[in-house]
């Protein structure tokens, strides 16, 4: 691809913008170390990132010359709030997203199983939210796969939903996004997670009434050339299985890894309206161990066959398993050590997520939003 002189400079802009999201706060004299753009050239692009209302100076501090302190930059997080939505297959989670991927949360309902009815109710909660906020954007996680190029909603089993256009739902005057929440996972930990800043390769799974996976490769989110990838939920683990899953296989992992297995098989009875509601009264339990010991192995027998497909060199556990017991992480970590390939878990790291309260995927949705907002930058 050929670059203009005009289209260098955009490029220029946004690459800083990102400098200063990474790297806050940044004086203008690291910025020019980092892209090795001319004093002058980081001057006049961050002057008009602070007249945008991107950017603001926020101090100063050291010496890079005689008698002159360094200037420097931060992101103006409230200059850019996206409406954020955690789609759940019994409740949907939503709040304001702000522009460091960081996210306040607002409430949550019943999620509705028809889509129209859905984006109704997001509809409303924008328009509620618009009377004291200037959202720039809405970013929704969803449970299933998303055709982002397109903004459909391939399918999302859980839910029931197949082959739903956002776009003829919902129109709001503001740029609509939408991604799979175990894909958000990823980029809510790659944002904000020390130990990944410098991770090629990674894992997010997401386990709740079903599970989903998140891919990193080479330090990009890998979704695939139709939007598919990460699927693991649904690779066969019991060849002789009968029992038909959503996704129209047999067999499939997340009859065995989600929270509805767990429950199934727990002896005694559970409260609650949903599987999230009969989970977290599980694990309350104290005769939940064997069970939950249980769920723990068969969540480490897909790790497995992720890592030696994929060799990550971060596995990371989120959704409704993540606040479980060091006892929980620990016999995924020996029965994935156990049956993987050697080589394959030398340096193999496996964690829960490090969101809690507020979900890995909802912050994912803000971070999304954040990296709209950086893409279009003029």
């Amino acid at each position: 691809m050929k670059y203009n002189s005009p289209w260098i400079k955009v490029l220029n802009k946004r690459n800083i913008l990102k400098i200063v999201h990474e790297n806050r706060p940044v004086s203008r004299s690291e910025i020019s170390e980092i892209t090795g753009l001319t004093p002058s050239s980081v001057t006049r692009i961050t002057k008009e990132l602070i007249e945008e209302g991107f950017v603001q100076e926020i101090g100063s501090e050291g010496k890079n010359s005689p008698g002159r302190r360094r200037i420097l930059l931060d992101i103006k997080n409230n200059a850019f709030l996206s409406l954020v939505f955690d789609v759940g297959v019994n409740v949907t989670t939503y709040g304001l997203g702000y522009f460091d991927g960081t996210v306040s949360l607002g409430g949550s309902f019943e999620t509705p199983r028809a889509p129209e009815k859905f984006f109704m109710k997001v509809r409303e909660i924008f328009e509620k939210y618009s009377l004291d906020n200037k959202i720039s954007r809405v970013s929704l996680s969803v449970p299933g796969m998303v055709n982002m190029e397109e903004n459909r909603i391939l399918m999302a089993p859980n839910l029931g939903w197949r082959d739903v256009s956002i776009n003829e739902f919902l129109q709001l005057g503001v740029p609509i996004l939408a991604d799979n929440e175990a894909n958000l996972s990823v980029l809510a930990e790659k944002y904000h997670s020390e130990d990944m800043k410098e991770v090629k390769e990674a894992i997010f799974i997401v386990v709740r009434e079903g599970v989903g996976t998140g891919v990193l490769i080479d330090g990009k989110l890998y979704r695939g050339p139709t939007y598919t990838a990460g699927e693991a939920g649904h690779m066969t683990v019991d060849m002789r299985s009968n029992r038909l899953c959503h996704c129209s296989n047999k067999g499939c992992w997340e009859f065995y890894a989600s929270i509805n297995w767990a429950i199934e098989h727990y002896e005694g009875k559970l409260e609650g309206k949903n599987a999230i509601e009969k989970f977290a009264a599980l694990k309350k339990r104290e005769d939940s161990r064997k069970v939950l010991e249980k769920l723990a192995q068969n969540i480490a027998i897909g790790i497995v066959n992720i890592v030696n497909i994929l060799n990550p060199e971060i596995v990371i556990l989120g959704g409704e398993v993540q606040d479980l017991g060091e006892y929980f992480y620990r016999i995924v970590q020996e029965e994935v050590k156990q049956r993987a390939l050697k080589d394959a878990t030398k340096q193999l790291k496996i964690r829960p997520s490090i969101f809690g309260t507020i979900s890995s995927n909802l912050v994912g949705a803000a971070v999304l939003a954040v990296e709209n907002i950086i893409e279009n930058v003029r």
